[in-house]
């Protein structure tokens, strides 16, 4: 089949390079330039990395990542180590598949050139300006051409064109939590922030995580805080350091570290309506396009290379000629329950990270410290993501 798809993120590159191996043909649409950078890094669990591992792309991943041993759970205020939890080879070997840190712009390299190999062809400066569809095909229509294909992914990010065109009437709600992005060479910062760990630092309303990347050259920094201040969801919108400095001076691990921040970009958290169907005719979503997660979790990268993997699926083994859109309600229902759930479970760490209530913070930190003693039990705890997913952990390749 002749398959278009908008966007050209983790979640288009993703999905059209398994439509390709399928034998479909895929063009890609994106918006921005090629040239365009997304400074930023971005986490893989063993989840995604099965499904990767499938099309020969565990090993490039490998080469430019880092390889967290743990994550250190830290008291943000006075700077002493709550916990550990193992990650590393203990969590390969659990898992089937390791957990990776890298820049977003690897990752992307990594797939493009995967596709690229593939012959498909990625339209650069190609902003979608419609879409329209029939009982036969579904048309992307840019400012001065029309292109027809059977089907169209919506892969297209957070603020996806795609879901408004097909669902205009799923309007987001503010959570009253904002998030800050910045990278800072490793040189200018304190060693602490170097190690092959995931740290992440709790506070009162807030917390923060940090994570090495491009062989250690850059240190990856997040902050998110609860706020009643309504801000807009846009992740490319630069503010000035003062209001990291203002929100976090606080977290004294930090002291010393935000003069070093260059560029800081901040947008407001965002609630979407989580239907049951993710399609509508022939107009199909995948990824944050379709249900954005909060980033207590690490799994918006990872939960749309599951959605590309179970609609390529649905795709091969559900097509039906007199009724063409039958594998992507079969998609939606392999994938509604899963995301939900994990939807949920990130929603319930921001409340375990953000906690103000002195006797609630005391029995969560509490907690973790004792949990600590058995460092698997946390593992245990998510394992039904790591060890899930399309392909599971008893999966061999």
């Amino acid at each position: 089949m002749n398959i278009g798809i908008v966007g050209a993120g983790v979640g288009g590159l993703s999905s059209a390079l398994m439509l390709k191996k399928l034998g479909h043909k895929v063009t890609i649409f994106e918006k921005q330039s090629k040239l365009i950078s997304s400074g930023v890094g971005i986490q893989l669990s063993s989840n995604a990395i099965r499904i990767l591992r499938l099309f020969d792309l565990e090993e490039n991943i490998a080469s430019v990542a880092n390889f967290p041993l743990m994550v250190d759970c830290i008291n943000g205020h006075n700077g002493k180590k709550i916990t550990s939890i193992p990650l590393g080879k203990i969590a390969e070997k659990k898992f089937n598949a390791g957990f990776y840190q890298l820049h977003r712009n690897d990752l992307i390299s990594i797939l493009k050139n995967k596709v690229e190999d593939f012959g498909i062809k990625i339209n650069y400066e190609s902003p979608v300006n419609n879409l329209t569809q029939n009982s036969s095909n579904a048309k992307i229509q840019l400012l001065n051409q029309n292109y027809n294909y059977d089907f169209v992914i919506g892969a297209d990010g957070v603020n996806s064109l795609v879901r408004k065109k097909i669902f205009p009437n799923h309007k987001p709600r503010f959570l009253k939590q904002v998030a800050f992005r910045t990278l800072i060479p490793s040189k200018k910062i304190p060693d602490i922030f170097l190690q092959d760990k995931t740290l992440l630092f709790l506070g009162n309303g807030k917390h923060a995580v940090s994570y090495p990347i491009k062989d250690k050259a850059f240190i990856n920094f997040v902050f998110c805080i609860n706020t009643e201040n309504f801000y807009e969801q846009d992740w490319t919108r630069k503010v000035p350091t003062s209001e990291l400095i203002k929100n976090f001076s606080d977290f004294i691990a930090f002291e010393g570290v935000f003069e070093k921040v260059s560029s800081l970009k901040k947008w407001g958290l965002f609630e979407y309506p989580f239907n049951k169907s993710w399609y509508k005719n022939r107009i199909i979503l995948l990824g944050d396009a379709c249900h954005p997660i909060l980033p207590y979790l690490a799994q918006g990268a990872s939960q749309a290379i599951e959605d590309s993997y179970v609609l390529c699926q649905s795709l091969k083994y559900n097509f039906d000629e007199l009724h063409p859109t039958k594998f992507l309600k079969i998609y939606t229902n392999k994938r509604y329950l899963r995301v939900k759930k994990i939807k949920q479970a990130s929603k319930n760490n921001a409340i375990l990270y953000h906690l103000k209530n002195p006797l609630l913070k005391f029995v969560f930190h509490f907690s973790l410290k004792i949990v600590g003693y058995f460092p698997n039990f946390i593992l245990q705890r998510f394992s039904w993501i790591y060890s899930g997913g399309p392909v599971t952990s008893k999966f061999k390749s």
